[in-house]
């Protein structure tokens, strides 16, 4: 798709030029009172729109929309005008209004004779799909001086063009779903070079609501009138999600469906949508336009076409007979009742299926299946009927899907992309299923989703593309990120791209004073999401290691971070802004950082109470205000505008035990400090050990070390056994090693009952090589020893690479040896669990082992280890490549090369042995043995053979490696 500019004061589309991505795009509009161009609005001005009357009834509902946008900005409604060419040139100069002619190409008289008068050409979008223009018109007729046309090349195009129009000048499109407040203008100027937008990259692009109980299901009861079925999703419910869909330039919904009809629950539903200019659908286990909850009500019979075909195939006839006069995507075959498999479906009755539905969709909308779109989507068990062999119509879309947590299972085949039919993508930014439901909030890393879905189009799925976006409500940021990469995936021209178009977003919403610190905050959300969902965190033991390199301190730490920075910015922005970014950005981070200290602290508080810190108890507090806080910020939400969004925030979500939510959000068990320390009340431990004084009179820190990652530090507790208060000092046995906090007071109840020291060394003095020192803390007659270990080994001044500290060497994927990696390689900032993501480009073929572009990571190790082992830390990506599995290949200094299969071949229903852990941690990690491995300068060289994986992360072990969700922090990089 490209965007496009005159080059000059056009009245034609003479010399297109293209320009960057959809979010850099140089807008003709401005908002200064001494602006240049056409004068579209200024202190009590607003301007005429026309429409002819033989346009489209989207145009004339979409001119509404427009004229009251211009409204929210300037305070005055554009004033919209009925009227055909004729009536209009009569008029000669309409008004001291400005003018916007609104109008598709071919149905309106007022286009169209601007096209014959050669005011205007619109060789540029007629007969495309779905494509706009708006440019300045001067003198289009005797009298006028200019115009402004907004120019559509079918009904949708025109709608895009007028909510174009409407974004550029200050609406956004969550305008009513996030309450984004609009942009106040004076004045509004646009100038006078036209603007070219579409056809899009995806034909159809659309959202599912799925999953929707309790929260819209509550929300909708609340707001809406319900149908005599019950539902409240009816057409005033159905007009604010069209409208949206189509601000977000999309075309296509499938509708709730929990406890819904959506063609029966109002009998107005069927036809808004295609007055709007909407193709409906209906879910995978939907087929021919009839609701799942049809089926219990109306049909006569089981649910089986071996059993029951005559009454099955009634019960289908009946969709296209209804649907047959609106915009309708069908989609085809068949699962068993109730989203499941069938005992009694093959592959043949399958054919036959969709070969029946096929004949009932010719006779009755009569038109051929070239001109009806149908899909039969490929979800679940389905896929293994397909991959049997079937005989099925070109026409029909192949919609494939991902494995529900957001990794896609099968891009097309060459064979595949010659169908006419093409191929779509059901894609989930929520799930109900195993291992756990995803439904509260949103925890989706945008950058996974650039990745997995351009994965997609880049290997051929150009045809559908729809999201299950649960609730919507909560959702919005993936929502748009995924509609803004469907409408145009040109834009999104590299790694980096969904940052820039984060940052563009976050302008739109909240203003430029807050665009870069919302994109980082949201790209940070999305990486602290990415490491587990809030839904899998109630899993024991807990994911994050409550004692190995501070991995649960160290992660709720960032959390407690990101919540000061986003509450930062909530309180530097207007009152009215203020609102849709407590919705978007600042509810989020609130809400999952409690549900974050409610399980990092009740692992942390049970460490605590096995080592008898009387804070254990405090801990056990802290969880207790952080699971009432849990409500009483769901509260506050509830009570935004006049409870305008009551029950969005109903959907429980701490105290998973399965994969189906609880009945009730339950606080997990705490552990308590119920003795009294008889024996002293002080306490001591040392980082990384389970052990504390007095139960042991003697501790160990982990080696200290020179070359230790950067942001590692080694540190030790003294602590309150019982309430009361007690002195220390602490002293040292080598001059060269200090501590902070070396004499302080301990009091219990209170912030001072923990009291950390940071050691440090001065290694100019330190001796070389392996040595110790001790520290020692006394309180009165108690005395506590920390053993600290010290490792200063001499690395060559020549080595350039990652250095080994206590046993491992550690390194990010993206940080290999330049000089000697393939160019080949794209990195993915911001992906995954830490840092980023190294793979292949889409369109890169399958790798033979070691005989593609490599990646090479020198690493120097101080430890000679006879066992030494390799992990790779991948993500959780699938076996989308129906004719070669995922495989990396690797090499340790030039030795024999290894080649890893990390995800199982399975059945194409199913999914891989493993599948479960993996994608609840976010990573498949794979461990290799490597046997000997002496000390000293190391060269490992990997080579991933598949685009459609990536590495996120490298670890050697020489003898080091403690058990983490995330593996060690990254080691020291010395030489470059």
């Amino acid at each position: 798709m490209a965007y496009s500019r005159l080059l000059g004061l056009a009245v034609a589309i003479a010399s297109l030029c293209t320009s960057g991505a959809a979010f850099k795009k140089q807008s003709p509009f401005s908002f200064s009172s001494d602006g240049t161009g056409y004068q579209l609005g200024g202190p009590g001005l607003a301007p005429e729109i026309r429409v002819a009357p033989d346009d489209l009834p989207g145009v004339l509902r979409v001119a509404n929309d427009l004229a009251v946008d211009f409204g929210k900005v300037l305070g005055v409604n554009a004033t919209v005008v009925v009227a055909d060419w004729s009536t209009t040139i009569a008029q000669k100069k309409l008004s001291t209004k400005p003018v916007i002619i609104l109008g598709t190409v071919g149905k309106s008289s007022l286009v169209d004779n601007l096209v014959t008068s050669n005011k205007i050409d619109t060789s540029a979008i007629a007969n495309k799909w779905e494509t706009f223009s708006y440019q300045v018109v001067q003198t289009p007729w005797a009298g006028q001086d200019a115009v402004f046309v907004v120019t559509g090349s079918d009904m949708r195009g025109t709608v895009f063009g007028a909510y174009d129009v409407s974004e550029e000048i200050g609406v956004s499109p969550w305008c009513w779903w996030a309450d984004v407040p609009p942009t106040p203008r004076q004045y509004i100027w646009v100038a006078s070079p036209a603007h070219v937008e579409g056809p899009p990259s995806v034909k159809f692009r659309g959202i599912f609501l799925n999953d929707e109980a309790p929260a819209l299901t509550g929300w909708g009861h609340a707001t809406y009138k319900d149908s005599k079925y019950g539902s409240p999703f009816i057409t005033d419910f159905y007009k604010r999600i069209f409208e949206l869909v189509l601000r977000l330039k999309g075309n296509y919904v499938w509708p709730a469906m929990w406890s819904s009809m959506f063609y029966l629950d109002d009998e107005k539903n069927g036809p808004t949508a295609t007055e709007y200019g909407v193709y409906m659908g209906t879910s995978h286990h939907e087929p021919m336009a009839r609701a799942d909850k049809e089926q219990s009500r109306f049909l006569k019979g089981s649910w089986d076409w071996k059993s029951n075909k005559a009454g099955v195939q009634a019960f289908m006839q009946e969709g296209p007979a209804r649907s047959k006069n609106w915009s309708t995507v069908y989609t085809l075959g068949m699962r068993g009742s109730g989203d499941t498999g069938s005992a009694t479906l093959t592959a043949a009755s399958l054919e036959e299926i969709i070969h029946w539905q096929q004949s009932v969709l010719t006779s009755t909308l009569g038109k051929p299946l070239s001109q009806i779109p149908q899909v039969w989507v490929m979800y679940k068990e389905v896929p293994q009927y397909w991959q049997k062999g079937m005989n099925i119509s070109d026409d029909v879309t192949l919609f494939w899907s991902d494995d529900n947590r957001g990794n896609i299972r099968r891009i097309p085949t060459a064979n595949e992309n010659k169908r006419s039919g093409g191929s779509g993508m059901y894609y989930h930014l929520d799930y109900v299923g195993a291992p756990r439901n995803y439904k509260w909030i949103n925890t989706i890393q945008l950058q996974k989703t650039w990745e997995q879905m351009t994965l997609a189009y880049d290997r051929g799925v150009h045809n559908i593309w729809i999201a299950n976006v649960g609730d919507l409500k909560a959702l919005e940021l993936p929502t748009a990120h995924f509609m803004a990469l469907a409408w145009d995936r040109d834009s999104f021209d590299g790694p980096a791209s969904t940052r820039e178009w984060l940052k563009d977003w976050s302008r739109r919403q909240f203003g430029d004073a807050a665009a870069e610190a919302t994109a980082a905050i949201m790209t940070t959300y999305g990486k602290l999401t990415a490491r587990m969902k809030y839904e899998d965190l109630s899993m024991t033991p807990f994911a994050f290691n409550a004692i190995n390199y501070d991995e649960a301190e160290l992660n709720f730490k960032e959390w407690t971070n990101l919540l000061a920075k986003a509450q930062a910015v909530y309180d530097s922005l207007p009152s009215a802004t203020q609102i849709a970014f407590f919705e978007v950005v600042l509810h989020p981070v609130m809400a999952g950082r409690g549900v974050y200290e409610i399980y990092t602290k009740t692992a942390i508080g049970s460490q605590y109470a096995s080592q008898h810190r009387a804070s254990a108890n405090q801990y056990a507090k802290d969880v207790q205000a952080a699971f009432a806080a849990d409500s009483a910020i769901a509260k506050r939400f509830h009570s935004l505008l006049n409870g305008k969004w009551t029950h969005m925030m109903d959907q429980t979500h701490i105290g998973y035990t399965r994969w189906q939510e609880p009945s009730s959000n339950s606080i997990p068990p705490q552990t308590y400090v119920t003795t009294s320390a008889k024996d002293a009340l002080m306490g001591v431990t040392a980082q990384g050990s389970t052990s504390a004084f007095p139960t042991a009179a003697k501790l160990t820190l982990p080696p200290i070390s020179p070359y230790m990652a950067p942001s590692d530090r080694r540190w030790i507790d003294i602590y309150a056994r019982d309430n009361g208060t007690f002195s220390y000092k602490m002293s040292s046995n080598a001059s060269y090693v200090t501590a902070t906090n070396s004499a302080q007071t301990v009091a219990s109840p209170g912030d001072s009952s923990d009291i950390r020291a940071i050691v440090s060394v001065d290694w100019a003095s330190a001796p070389a090589g392996s040595s110790t020192a001790a520290l020692t803390i006394t309180s009165g007659s108690t005395t506590a020893t920390v053993i600290v270990p010290l490792e200063n080994p001499s690395l060559p001044s020549d080595f350039q690479g990652h250095v080994e500290a206590t046993g491992v060497v550690s390194m990010e994927a993206e940080h290999f040896t330049p000089a000697t990696t393939s160019k080949e390689y794209m990195i993915v900032p911001e992906y995954g669990r830490t840092l980023s993501g190294v793979k292949l480009p889409p369109n890169t073929d399958s790798q033979a082992p070691a005989k593609g572009p490599v990646l090479v990571y020198s690493f120097y190790t101080f430890t000679s280890a006879s066992a030494a082992s390799l992990t790779l830390y991948l993500s959780p990506s699938e076996n989308a490549n129906s004719a070669s599995p995922n495989r990396y290949s690797y090499s340790v200094d030039g030795g024999a090369v290894v080649t890893v299969q990390p995800v199982p071949a399975g059945n194409a229903g199913e999914e891989p042995a493993g599948w479960s852990d993996a994608v609840i941690q976010n990573a498949y990690v794979k461990k290799a043995t490597l046997g000997q491995l002496g000390a000293g300068k190391h060269e490992l060289r990997v080579w991933l053979n598949e685009p459609t994986m990536m590495l996120t992360k490298v670890v050697v072990d020489v003898g080091g490696l403690k058990a983490s969700l995330m593996g060690p922090p990254e080691s020291l990089i010395v030489g470059y």
